[in-house]
């Protein structure tokens, strides 16, 4: 009988719990669900702190928006209205509960960046917290580029994922359609990256990319499934290693 696949918690399934996504009170819950691992969004002050949150700007008190690369973090814990959870302190708490992380970069270097990529930065610190216990995933081709060869030197069972089926709106309509073509037809951007995870839209993934990985013997991880029939239809689907839900409870009621 086919095993089901792994269970991540997406964005410590604030949405289940009530809390706000990547906040302390989902991550502290998420981290005594049923799951095999907890997914939450980083982000890089412009002092060098990696802080949880998926947008990349937080608003104040008065709903003004501040982009988190151009902010300190005291500055930020200023005038956000609520607390702005660290990295480190998120990886410790789910190193101390026996969970995996399932760290999703919302940021990269910036073009032409000399020294030490940002993406590595905070490798080195999962890795020196959790050990082998994570997998990192970015939209960014060059930093799934990046953290492939940084783990081929430090950590080379660690999994980097490349994600597919995310909108921008903010690229140029050709270019848009561009990504999007890349996203049906992906083997040349997992080549050149060397992503050794595919991670995929659930719509995507009813495609055909699930059939092309499975023949490719590429993991796949299929985001972000909810509905209680899809969710159970994926976690049994032999092609996929690991699918993440805003409520992972659905997968493991009873059908």
């Amino acid at each position: 009988m086919h095993k089901r696949a792994l269970l991540s918690a997406h964005r410590a399934a604030a949405r289940q719990s009530g809390h706000r996504d990547n906040s302390w009170e989902s991550l502290v819950e998420a981290a005594t669900m049923a799951v095999d691992y907890v997914e939450f969004d980083v982000h890089r002050t412009v002092d060098g702190e990696f802080v949880l949150h998926h947008d990349s700007h937080i608003r104040d008190r008065i709903g003004r928006k501040h982009r988190i690369e151009e902010c300190t973090y005291a500055a930020l814990s200023a005038l956000a209205p609520f607390r702005l959870v660290r990295y480190r302190e998120a990886l410790e708490l789910l190193a101390a509960h026996g969970k995996h992380a399932h760290i999703d970069y919302k940021f990269a270097s910036p073009a032409g960046h000399i020294g030490i990529p940002h993406e590595v930065d905070a490798a080195e610190i999962a890795l020196e917290v959790m050990d082998a216990s994570f997998i990192l995933t970015t939209m960014v081709d060059e930093s799934v580029r990046v953290l492939r060869d940084w783990a081929d030197l430090r950590a080379p069972s660690t999994l980097v994922g490349l994600s597919l089926g995310g909108v921008d709106w903010r690229h140029h309509p050709l270019e848009l359609i561009r990504l999007k073509l890349s996203e049906f037809f992906p083997e040349g951007r997992i080549r050149r990256c060397r992503s050794n995870l595919v991670v995929v839209e659930q719509r995507l993934a009813d495609v055909w990319l699930l059939r092309w990985a499975h023949r490719r013997n590429i993991k796949v991880l299929v985001w972000t499934v909810d509905h209680p029939g899809r969710l159970n239809r994926f976690v049994h689907d032999k092609r996929v290693w690991m699918v993440t839900s805003n409520h992972p409870a659905r997968a493991l009621a009873p059908a």
